[in-house]
């Protein structure tokens, strides 16, 4: 808005400083006029003379052209005026001068190469006798392996066969027939060779279970005789005796006083634990259990009381501090509006207006004193000031007003800062009012302790307080696992006495000094003793009993087996009846004479076969003699004796010469048939290439190739002459912009040159000066716009009349848009605040009753407390006292936390369709009553939605199915 203003103020002075007389205006408007007429008249001029130096220009640039077109005609007529050929061929002239060389070179070197193969392939001698017979020869070659290899082995084998010979010479002097004739008739059938072996396999067996059975039967003697002398030893301590002191033993094990007094030192180190602890959150406090007792605390509603008017200090402060930023930023607001409307407006205020009016007083005054020249002049100076003053004032009445209400409005909000800083020193004595009456009761337990807010100080009471509850507890706990510790010891040492006793009765003494598990340790070896004793002598009368039976059953044993050896002895005779054996055998030889005789029959077997491969081996060496000796007369191969297997090489390597001598002959003639095949398509290239040659020939008219290349350049010049040529003649016509070129040329001819030059440096120099009239004019000509634009006629006053509306316009409208957002952000403010106030209700009812369920009665519910920008979610506990959440433990939280999440989802749920409300092992910090209380509230909420709980612990799902009946189990896979 101040700028607005501003604006017109400007535009107001800009319409005052327009002010021109008309004769003026006509002197500026004729010289402006007779400076566009010089300058049209210039520019027209300039453009005749532009347009004809043009013209010469062309003139001067066809004239090269035209000299050109003569030499190149000049040189046309030098040329042979015969036609061009029409270039059918393809390749240059002197790519067939190279073929022409080239092919008559290849074709001669091929008439020498194919006489040469010819020569060479008459010349060669194939050997036919041994090529007819290849295949008798390569057969050769494996009788010669195996008459070599025959070579090497007879010797062997001539010898194994001999060993063999000896083999079978001691199986039968072994055997006790050296003499024997007919070795092969002293082998046994194969059938009774397998029963006589079945049997004296058995014979092992047999031996070795009547040896076994007779050791049996003398063992079980000798064990029967010592467990009768066994028998006849004394018993062990009475059982009376040994009853008595396992019935002590027994209650000593009993008795529980170790586990009660392990219980109750445990329970005195925890409340160790928890006194040490206690004293160090107590601390500066120092002192015992007693003095601890006896220190005086504020009471319950003692502090209850110190947190409302903490509270309400709190709540006075807040509403103080948000007072004052608004105080702070209405005064900052008016003081730079009542500035700017000053800045704005030239009108005296009335501090200024007052002080005008006093200096007229005064100056009146000084002047009916005197009533002189000067002091009339100064009253008629003062009265001047104080006129115009006033009609200023008069003027701008309403912007007077304004800032006179602006004045006002300002110091009232100076007022309202002022009042509200005398509140906040109130509310600061009345903050350390307390705080010194809150030290001043809790001092036992506060010490020296300095905290800098009532509310920090209530909390550290309430929890020394806590503390001092906390402590005496555990000196209590440990007071009561003392006296517990002391009662279980006496029960022990009861115990101890009655344990002794008993031992002293069965004959042992123990010390005085042992303590009860010693005692026990000596009563559990001697019982463990005693019944190790009467399992022994239970024992040795069953071991009696069955040490006879064992006895008779080895003797039994025994007959059994003595029996199974006849039988086996007639077996074997029976076996043997009709052989060589029948007569004169042992048992214990059967085994021997059948070794040898498998040993006799495979060296039997063995030296036939080895005197059938040296049969074969002789006959193949005589057969291979044969063969080489028939081949090499067939082939007229001399020979020699005792050397067949040279033969044989012999034979070999001659077969391999004729072949690679019939393969070389091969070689050639395939040779001499590429080149009689390369000479027929050579001879073919030839014959195109003398085609090519002499149409070319034809053409140029010539007679040699070296002709044509003349004859070709002659005419590829000429026709790139004419083609220059018909290039210059165009330009030349475009340049003059005629019809045709002759015309062209005597336009060119009829032109002086001399004089054409002149004229244009002439012309050219006319255009300078030209140019610079131009520049003077149209200087004149702007000078002359510029001062009528300056001056700007009445045209001017409308425009800053229609300025300053607009002005007016934009004034209003800024103002209407500022009262208009200033009404819509108080309407939603108000709006924001119903609606809050209107649905926290439902929510914050549901949240507190969810809260105070899950804590059990510990809160009663939860309340809110304005304060800057906003509000806080304030707890209640059960006996009125209050605490913000940052204050609240850290399973209350949570708790709370849940609460909130539950009032959301019903509210939620009420205008929406429901959705799953899910949550993920929330209940960790949560005891086992509070976890019923929240799958309570979960299972009322599964009336209206879907509720999904998420944990790892298996507790919580025993309790969900314990509270709510209908609670699924979903077993997550791992």
């Amino acid at each position: 808005m101040a700028l607005l203003k501003k604006r017109l103020v400007d535009v107001k002075s800009r319409r005052d400083a327009i002010d021109t007389l008309a004769s003026t205006y006509e002197g500026l408007e004729a010289e402006r006029l007779d400076a566009a007429q010089q300058y049209d008249g210039t520019i027209s001029d300039r453009a005749v003379l532009v347009a004809r130096l043009d013209t010469i220009a062309r003139y001067v640039r066809a004239a090269p052209m035209l000299a050109d077109i003569r030499r190149k005609v000049a040189r046309l007529n030098e040329l042979p005026a015969i036609a061009s050929p029409a270039r059918t061929w393809t390749g240059g002239v002197t790519e067939l001068i190279d073929d022409d060389a080239s092919l008559r070179t290849r074709l001669s070197a091929n008439i020498d190469e194919v006489e040469r193969l010819a020569a060479k392939v008459a010349a060669v001698d194939e050997d036919e006798s041994i090529l007819s017979i290849s295949e008798r020869i390569r057969g050769l070659a494996e009788s010669k392996v195996r008459h070599t290899a025959a070579g090497f082995d007879l010797p062997t084998r001539r010898m194994g066969l001999q060993i063999l010979n000896n083999t079978v010479a001691s199986c039968l002097a072994a055997l006790g027939r050296s003499s024997e004739p007919d070795p092969v008739a002293l082998l046994l059938p194969a059938v009774t060779v397998g029963v006589v072996r079945a049997m004296v396999e058995q014979r092992s067996g047999i031996a070795t279970g009547a040896r076994a059975a007779r050791d049996e039967a003398a063992a079980a003697l000798d064990a029967l005789q010592v467990a009768r002398q066994r028998v006849g030893e004394e018993r062990a301590v009475p059982e009376p005796a040994r009853a008595r002191l396992g019935s002590a033993l027994s209650k000593a094990r009993a008795s529980g006083h170790k586990a009660e007094i392990s219980t109750a030192r445990e329970a005195g180190d925890a409340g160790t634990i928890r006194w040490k602890a206690s004293l160090a959150r107590l601390r500066p406090w120092n002192g015992d259990a007693i003095a601890l007792a006896n220190v005086a605390v504020p009471s319950a509603g003692q502090i209850a009381d110190w947190k409302t008017v903490a509270l309400e200090l709190a709540r006075n402060t807040a509403v103080l501090a948000e007072r004052l930023a608004e105080y702070e930023g209405n005064h900052a607001m008016l003081a730079a509006r009542l500035d700017a409307l000053r800045a704005s407006v030239d009108v005296v205020d009335d501090e200024a207006a007052a002080a005008i009016r006093r200096l007229r007083d005064n100056a009146w005054a000084s002047h009916r004193a005197a009533l002189t020249g000067d002091t009339a002049d100064d009253f008629a100076v003062a009265l001047t000031r104080d006129d115009v003053a006033s009609a200023g004032r008069l003027a701008g009445a309403a912007d007077l007003a304004e800032i006179r209400a602006m004045t006002r409005a300002l110091a009232e909000a100076t007022a309202n800062l002022s009042r509200n800083g005398i509140q906040r020193q109130q509310l600061v004595k009345d903050a350390d009012t307390q705080l010194l009456e809150i030290r001043v009761t809790a001092s036992d337990l506060l010490g020296e302790a300095v905290e800098p807010s009532s509310e920090r100080l209530i909390e550290r009471i309430e929890d020394q307080i806590e503390a001092r509850s906390d402590a005496l507890a555990a000196w209590e706990q440990i007071e009561l696992a003392r006296l517990k510790a002391e009662r279980a010891a006496d029960a022990g040492e009861q115990i101890r006495l009655e344990m002794r006793a008993a031992l002293e009765s069965v004959g042992i003494v123990s010390e005085p000094g042992d303590t009860l598990e010693a005692i026990m340790a000596i009563a559990e070896l001697f019982l463990d003793r005693q019944r190790t004793v009467d399992a022994e002598y239970a024992e040795a009368l069953r071991m009696v009993s069955s040490k006879e039976e064992y006895l008779a059953a080895r003797r039994v044993a025994v007959g059994v087996a003595e029996r199974r050896e006849e039988e086996w002895l007639a077996g074997i005779t029976e076996a043997l009846k009709g052989t060589w054996l029948e007569s004169g055998l042992s048992a214990s030889g059967v085994g021997t004479v059948l070794d040898q005789l498998a040993e006799l029959s495979r060296s039997l077997r063995e030296r036939d076969d080895l005197q059938l491969r040296i049969a074969k081996m002789e006959t193949d060496r005589d057969n291979f003699l044969i063969e080489v000796i028939a081949v090499a007369v067939e082939v007229n191969e001399p020979t020699k004796d005792g050397e067949p297997e040279q033969l044989a090489i012999r034979l070999a390597e001659r077969l391999e010469r004729a072949e690679r001598t019939r393969e070389a002959k091969a070689s050639l003639g395939n040779d001499l048939t590429r080149l009689r095949e390369a000479r027929d398509i050579l001879e073919n290239e030839i014959s195109a290439h003398e085609r090519r040659k002499n149409e070319v020939l034809g053409v140029f008219g010539v007679a040699t190739l070296s002709e044509v290349v003349e004859r070709d350049e002659l005419l590829r010049e000429r026709d790139g002459l004419r083609t220059t040529v018909a290039e210059l003649e165009e330009r030349v016509v475009a340049e003059l912009a005629v019809d045709g070129f002759d015309q062209a040329r005597s336009i060119l001819d009829a032109i002086d040159f001399d004089s054409l030059a002149v004229e244009k440096a002439e012309g050219e120099q006319r255009l300078r000066q030209f140019d610079e009239t131009i520049q003077q004019q149209l200087i004149r000509q702007t000078r002359a716009a510029d001062k009528l634009d300056a001056i700007g006629g009445d045209s001017a006053v409308a425009r800053l009349d229609a300025e300053r509306r607009t002005t007016l316009l934009e004034i209003e409208e800024k103002a209407v848009r500022y009262i208009e957002l200033k009404l819509g952000i108080m309407s939603a403010g108000n709006a924001l605040r119903i609606y809050r106030e209107s649905h926290r209700s439902g929510m914050m009812a549901r949240a507190s009753d969810a809260f105070k369920l899950m804590t059990r009665g510990q809160y009663s519910g939860l309340t809110t407390q304005p304060v800057k920008g906003g509000e806080v979610l304030i707890a209640v506990q059960g006996d009125g006292q209050s605490k913000v959440t940052e204050a609240l433990s850290k399973g209350a939280r949570f708790q709370l936390y849940l609460a909130l999440r539950l009032a959301g989802y019903y509210e939620f749920a009420q205008f929406r369709p429901s959705v799953p409300f899910v949550a993920d092992d929330i209940m960790e910090t949560f005891d086992h009553i509070r976890s019923e209380e929240v799958f309570r509230l979960f299972g009322a909420m599964a009336n209206t939605g879907q509720v999904i709980y998420l944990t790892h612990h298996k507790h919580l799902c025993e309790i969900a199915e314990a509270v709510v009946p209908g609670t699924r189990i979903h077993q997550l896979a791992q």
